[in-house]
């Protein structure tokens, strides 16, 4: 099919759908003349357009003669759009285009004037189909040259996304030896090299002076950029070969960069930098302060870590601002990796555990020992737990050898031992806790709600779940967005074991040792599930027992089937106590605790799915563990009589010894009248058999003071809303403070909101991006957070607008939360 046969076929097309065919062809390879056209198309007037007849061809077309069919005929290239006067009239007519450059506009549906040049100036480039193909997946419509070239560029790059970002990234990723590099080999040949590292340059606001090292000159500019932006100090030398006009550009290209899924190989990239530049050199001569924002380099952890531990040893340390330093680099890039992240929060617990030395000072301060010990002294356990839970699993133990063997020794030979004076003084001197007695439990808390109510009661038992513990599974708790979390402390009864712990929670009046039967409530035995399940009928016949276990591993319908029609379930809980009470795994306590914190959390996410409204938590006893080998004057002899139970702690009987290290208690002290109770005291262990570091029994806090959490599931809280707090909405600097205010306190009516924060222009993210929590409580004064964020250089056009977009970060993803729009006149970037 020749020319005049397209053409015919596109006026054709025209009439049957328009009823009139007004068709412009722009032909500058002049392939026919204005007479062969006339004498082809008898049925359609020909015009020729020319730079003077523009408005005679208007009045023709539009008023003259508007019902007839025109072809308008121009031997020029098609003008831009800006400068064609008849843009009017082709907007509501159509183009016909006949030479491969023409089709090619057509397709790529791009102006001609743009796409002819750059066939001329890149031949190479469009001789292969698959990348034209490819370019015109990438191409925008209606693209400008700048556009034109970077949709090249990328389709060179293999990347289907013409953003400069993207196409920089690419080029860095694949290899930074230009001769090695195959996408630059493919822009040498197919486009032009010195162009593409011009466009790079000019958007990171850099000069590139040595071509052939050009990929590492924009590696060392990035780079350093990033760090400057963190960094307090200036490094001369560095500034004046890393230069650029655009830093927030640079640092906001390796932040995403820092998030994309080819992070691995930026961090060689940086590690290689760190290591030929000595960027631990640089930054040991300067005050840490002038350094420890930075997030580029791993080193400026490894100095922040030196520095704590140095603070440390020399007792020089300033709490709270090293706690909320460490804080702050937990949430960085390479903070919260590997072994920095353990090792800082290990160092986290070692500091924390600084600033609660002082509240021993404590112990006397309070009406009840026990009580003071739920109140404050068992942070100390339970902060003592989490640095030897994560010190042990170490790779680099040596570092905090000297911190570890320091903390231990003030845990045990000051701490435990203050403890351990303390109750032997108590007990002697016939204390008995004003804490709620474990064994009025059932009376007190759940006969009362089995009377009142039609609540179904779950009762979670987790054998040696100490308060300290505990009180941190409470603390998850109260972050759920459906529940109401509770704790108060109870006493155990003595001896802390799991026969009595566990009778103490049943349904009785009284509790007797038998021999044979073990702890019997009312007579009856309450050794096992199922003497324990009787037990509980008694008092509520529609009540059941079973190990928690069990019920979690049950399909949700075989759960909705056993629980039906039943108002208690007991479920019983063994993690903690079937490690520690075994000598080949008690040196593995404190990892059980963390799986017992993680098993009850998740137990509690489940009943919650089958309805469940009401769950306590509790436990028979707790549990002392000492890691240190326990020296020959802590073990004592055994004790001798008529021995019914025993263990390193405690024994039960009749005629029974007290071995000089222990105690006999007087029948007020335990819940067991027809038996004789020696106690171990402080910290002693019998000489009998079982572990030597994990042990229970006794009457130590740890021993004796036992969790009750009250869950309640409620109606879902709302997230609490928060606004931009500020009138004059009107950006004038690339530093932009924000403030933001949380519209209510947290509250059983309102839980917190995470968001995610930064600035855009249209879908342009032109700012940093800050992940914030609003979680505070107190007055409208307490509820502000200010952040900064920086803007990319570039040019904004005084009045032009941009959005600060918040998104909600949620279970499921981010979601689109609010979006302030700001003005931007951007006076002060100018001086």
């Amino acid at each position: 099919m020749n020319v005049i046969e397209k053409l015919q076929e596109k006026i054709q097309q025209e009439k049957e759908t328009k009823g009139r065919a007004i068709v412009f062809w722009y032909d500058p390879q002049a392939q026919v003349s204005v007479e062969e056209l006339s004498d082809q198309l008898d049925d359609i007037l020909v015009r020729h357009l020319t730079d003077r007849n523009f408005f005679q061809l208007k009045v023709e077309i539009e008023l003259q003669q508007s019902k007839q069919s025109f072809l308008i005929y121009s031997d020029a290239p098609r003008p831009n759009d800006k400068e064609n006067v008849l843009l009017d009239i082709l907007s509501y007519s159509v183009e016909f285009k006949a030479d491969e450059v023409a089709i090619l506009s057509e397709t790529l549906q791009v102006s001609d004037h743009i796409l002819r040049p750059m066939m001329e100036q890149y031949p190479l480039f469009f001789k292969a189909q698959e990348r034209k193909q490819k370019l015109g997946k990438v191409l925008s419509q209606q693209a400008e040259e700048y556009d034109f070239e970077l949709s090249m560029m990328a389709v060179l790059v293999k990347t289907t996304v013409p953003d400069i970002r993207v196409i920089a990234r690419q080029l860095l990723m694949n290899d930074l030896h230009m001769e090695e590099n195959e996408f630059i080999k493919q822009i040498k040949r197919n486009f032009s090299i010195e162009r593409a590292f011009e466009i790079i340059g000019r958007y990171f606001g850099m000069s590139i002076e040595n071509k052939d090292e050009a990929l590492k000159e924009i590696l060392h500019v990035l780079i350093y950029q990033h760090f400057r932006r963190d960094a307090v100090f200036e490094m001369e030398e560095w500034e004046n070969k890393w230069a650029s006009s655009s830093p927030n550009v640079c640092a906001l290209f390796v932040e995403e960069w820092f998030q994309h899924n080819d992070h691995d190989i930026l961090e060689q990239y940086i590690k290689d930098w760190e290591k030929t530049y000595q960027v631990r050199g640089i930054l040991s001569n300067q005050d840490i302060e002038n350094f420890q924002q930075v997030v580029t380099f791993p080193m400026v952890d490894v100095l922040v870590i030196e520095k704590c531990i140095d603070e440390l040893d020399h007792k020089t340390i300033q709490v709270d601002e090293r706690l909320s330093l460490i804080g702050q680099r937990l949430q960085t890039f390479w903070g919260s990796k590997g072994k920095l992240e353990a090792i800082y929060k290990t160092l986290y617990q070692a500091i924390r555990m600084d600033k609660l030395k002082h509240i021993i000072h404590r112990m006397h301060q309070e009406d009840d020992f026990y009580q003071n010990y739920a109140e404050h002294l068992h942070q100390i356990d339970q902060t003592y737990r989490h640095f030897m839970h994560h010190y042990s699993r170490l790779d680099a133990k040596v570092m905090l050898e000297d911190v570890a063997s320091s903390m231990t020794n003030w845990y045990e030979n000051e701490f435990l031992l203050r403890l351990a004076q303390e109750t032997n003084y108590m007990l002697e001197d016939g204390y008995v806790s004003n804490l709620m007695p474990q064994r009025t439990f059932f009376s007190r808390v759940i006969r009362p709600i089995l009377d009142k109510e039609q609540t179904r009661v779950f009762v979670i038992i987790s054998d040696a779940l100490r308060y300290e513990a505990a009180y941190e599974l409470h603390e998850r708790l109260e972050q759920r967005e459906n529940g109401k979390s509770c704790i108060q402390p109870m006493a155990a009864s003595y001896p802390t074991y799991t026969q009595l712990g566990m009778a103490s929670l049943l349904p009785h009046k009284n509790l007797e040792a038998d021999e044979r039967k073990g702890i019997l409530a009312d007579g009856h035995s309450t050794k096992g599930v199922d003497k324990r399940c009787q037990i509980l009928q008694h008092a509520e016949s529609n009540a059941a027992a079973l190990r928690l276990k069990d019920l979690l591993n049950m399909k949700a319908r075989e759960a909705d089937q056993l629980l039906k029609g039943k108002r208690l379930v007991y479920l019983y809980h063994d993690h903690i106590d079937a490690h520690g009470d075994s000598t080949k795994s008690e040196h593995e306590t404190y990892g059980a605790v963390q799986q017992a914190i993680h098993d009850l959390h998740y137990a509690v996410e489940r009943l919650s799915r089958l309805q469940a409204k009401r769950i306590f938590i509790t436990a028979d006893h707790g549990f002392l563990f000492q890691l240190k080998q326990i020296e020959a004057h802590g073990k004592i002899p055994a004790v001798e009589g008529k021995v019914m139970d025993n263990n390193r702690r405690f024994a039960i009987g009749y005629d029974l010894s007290i071995p000089e290290g222990s105690m006999k208690l007087t029948e007020q002290q335990t819940p067991l009248k027809n038996v004789e109770v020696v106690l171990a005291k402080g910290m002693n262990r019998f000489k009998t058999g079982g572990g030597l570091q994990f042990i229970h029994g006794g009457a130590l806090p740890q021993e004796a003071v036992v969790p009750l959490i009250d869950y309640r599931r409620i109606e879902k809280a709302q997230p609490v809303e928060i606004a931009v707090a500020m009138i004059n909405k009107v950006i004038t600097n690339y530093r932009v403070p924000i403030s933001f205010y949380q519209e209510q306190s947290i509250s059983d009516e309102y839980s917190s909101r995470k968001v995610r924060v930064a600035f855009y222009q249209g879908d342009e993210r032109i700012s940093n991006e800050v992940d914030l929590v609003f979680d505070l409580r107190g007055e409208n004064r307490d509820r502000n957070i200010q952040v900064e964020f920086d803007l990319i250089e570039k040019h904004y056009k005084i009045g032009d607008t941009c959005t600060l977009r918040i998104e909600t970060i949620a279970e499921k993803g981010k979601e689109l939360y609010i979006e302030e729009d700001f003005v931007l006149r951007m006076y002060e970037a100018l001086y």
